[in-house]
């Protein structure tokens, strides 16, 4: 008889068993677990944008001069700038803040308010990375003190530095209440849900 050897007993390649790559469906299976984890993502950060606008808007308290108001939007914020991190939680932060402020009348403030609070959230996603996990309030509270600081800005721009530096203290007190919130908000959710969040 012709032809090459026969090649009885070795593995073939793709296979996944005792070959030499993974599974033929290998990459299917991995392009259906990102797709289920990016939809469970998606789901996660419409909640939390429903939750930041909810925080903001029924509990708004106008501050002196109808300039800006107290809201515990803060909580829901940092909560997801700590269940989500990162770009996701930012979003939330920016999106649901900002479209609070339209909902209330406060369109003036939706700009600043869209890059502050989703600053917000991207530092204490970052701080809370870098920071050891004893730390995490800390991580919260740092970064949220650039509320405040973002506020006394634009603040500073449309009313001048007497009327900003009137409401830092109000902003400051929110922003530090809201990142204890969120701190207290994470550790419930993560024990609820057996530190899957």
């Amino acid at each position: 008889a012709t032809g090459p050897p026969a090649r009885r007993g070795l593995p073939r390649r793709g296979r996944g068993v005792g070959g030499r790559g993974p599974p033929r469906n290998w990459k299917g299976g991995r392009k259906a677990h990102m797709h289920d984890k990016t939809i469970q993502t998606l789901a996660k950060a419409g909640l939390l944008t429903a939750a930041v606008v909810l925080l903001t808007v029924v509990v708004s308290i106008p501050l002196p001069g109808g300039v800006g108001y107290l809201n515990l939007g803060d909580a829901g914020a940092l909560s997801a700038a700590a269940l989500l991190g990162g770009w996701w939680g930012a979003a939330c932060a920016a999106v649901g803040s900002a479209l609070a402020d339209l909902l209330l009348g406060y369109g003036v403030y939706a700009p600043a308010t869209f890059l502050i609070k989703g600053g917000m959230a991207l530092l204490a996603a970052f701080l809370r990375r870098r920071l050891p996990r004893g730390l995490s309030l800390l991580a919260l509270m740092l970064a949220a003190l650039l509320v405040p600081a973002g506020y006394f800005v634009y603040e500073t721009a449309l009313y001048g530095a007497a009327s900003a530096w009137a409401n830092v203290g109000f902003n400051a007190l929110q922003c530090l209440v809201g990142a204890a919130a969120a701190h207290v908000l994470t550790l419930a959710m993560r024990a609820a849900t057996g530190g899957k969040h």
